[in-house]
């Protein structure tokens, strides 16, 4: 097979805004099930919830995957990271939450003073399995 030249496009990654921009205040980030957390052979993927109950599912990059599984990360850093539209092997367009660019600055997280909430689980301890 002959190698077939062209001219390189890049295609253009549609960027969705800071998780905290698009579940707004009052929002909630939390993995989707225990089952996907602890499976090592997939990607993390976390429901975001806005205040009105309306929520999607986003999948986290390879690295994010690692380090939450890892307790590197925190969910509550990710609400600084960026959503971008990825397109997978098929064809499909999904939402990815991405590491920032090598060499930028992690944004910070504000206190906002209000105590965090977080659901209760009755039949496991949620904090041995996630770091928040």
């Amino acid at each position: 097979m002959a190698l077939n030249f062209k001219n390189y496009e890049r295609a253009e990654r549609v960027t969705l805004g800071t998780v905290a921009a698009n579940i707004g205040v009052g929002g909630t980030i939390k993995p989707v099930s225990i089952p996907n957390f602890l499976n090592e052979e997939v990607r993390v993927q976390l429901l975001l919830i806005k205040v009105d109950g309306t929520s999607d599912k986003v999948t986290c990059s390879p690295e994010i995957s690692k380090r939450l599984r890892s307790k590197e990360l925190k969910i509550s850093q990710l609400v600084t990271f960026e959503i971008e539209e990825q397109i997978s092997a098929a064809g499909e367009i999904y939402n990815m939450i991405k590491m920032p660019s090598t060499g930028a600055t992690l944004p910070g997280y504000t206190i906002t003073g209000k105590e965090e909430t977080y659901e209760p689980v009755a039949t496991f301890n949620l904090e041995e399995l996630v770091a928040f």
